[in-house]
């Protein structure tokens, strides 16, 4: 476990270098959407995309720090925020709390944290553009798209305090939660040109470890406090959320998160050492519930 926290500290330092040196500086003009902008991006939290990104990178043999899978890892933090910010939003979920401090329309004002999130959107996928590599820009907007993570939230939205069946329960996660964590790993092998093969592979790989991510999110909105959280802990229930503890208790859902990271290890046993890092990141989802 100390091997993936030292990997996921390395990603971090890495990423917010280039988050720091890509985003617009506070005193520029207007400042208070760059200084919402960093005050999101900042706040803290594991990087894990960019880590899966980079880690599929060199599983297909890139070089660690490589500044295109940077920039790529850096657009996925910005991705992953504007999420985030939209997600707290009084229309959306009203959360107080994002990692242990005030959400953006909390410490600013909704108007504008939903222009903050839009920025961010935008900036991320300005930076894909400047790689070059059209084919990153095609993968991610799938996943955020109406067949991704939008496609996804309406349906949770649409789905609170109604009694929905495990198939409702999963496309949500598989679209709000897994898609872009599946890019995620995607990115990494393309942009490290990845075989076909490859990539289908390390494509089931990611969609079933952002699966599992999301499944042990809804253990941990059950058993865990606010102050262990960063964010408000019982929220789920209190808004009659379909997650998967509501559908199958909590014991089948710890039991299926298991289930999910031991056949996405499955799908990556081909790369024999190549895939250590990537095993462990998995690995590293379901400590937080063992």
């Amino acid at each position: 476990m100390n091997e993936v926290k030292t990997y996921l500290n390395r990603v971090a330092e890495a990423v917010e270098t280039i988050l720091d040196e890509l985003l617009p500086k506070e005193s520029e003009y207007p400042p208070s959407i760059h200084t919402l902008m960093r005050y999101t991006v900042f706040a803290g939290g594991k990087r894990l995309r960019p880590a899966l990104l980079m880690a599929a990178y060199e599983a297909c043999g890139g070089t660690f720090g490589d500044r295109p899978a940077l920039a790529a890892g850096a657009a996925l933090e910005m991705f992953h925020t504007f999420s985030l910010i939209h997600d707290d939003l009084p229309c959306m979920d009203d959360d107080d709390l994002r990692r242990g401090r005030p959400t953006a329309h909390k410490a600013f004002n909704e108007a504008l944290a939903v222009l903050g999130g839009d920025a961010l959107c935008i900036a991320a996928f300005e930076v894909l553009a400047n790689t070059g590599n059209i084919s990153l820009i095609i993968e991610i907007a799938s996943a955020l798209g109406t067949n991704g993570m939008l496609g996804g939230q309406v349906v949770d939205i649409e789905s609170e305090g109604k009694k929905v069946d495990r198939a409702t329960v999963e496309y949500i996660h598989k679209s709000k939660t897994a898609a872009l964590i599946r890019s995620s790993v995607r990115m990494g092998a393309m942009l490290a040109g990845a075989s076909v093969d490859t990539l289908e592979k390390l494509s089931s790989f990611g969609g079933r470890i952002g699966l599992a991510f999301q499944v042990v999110d809804d253990i941990l909105d059950e058993e865990s406090t606010t102050e262990q959280l960063g964010k408000d802990a019982g929220s789920d229930r209190e808004r009659g959320k379909a997650t998967f503890p509501a559908i199958c208790g909590m014991k089948a859902s710890k039991q299926y998160a298991r289930e999910l990271v031991d056949r996405a290890w499955k799908d990556i046993a081909f790369l024999n050492e190549r895939g250590d890092l990537l095993h462990r990141l998995a690995g590293f989802i379901i400590t937080r519930i063992s």
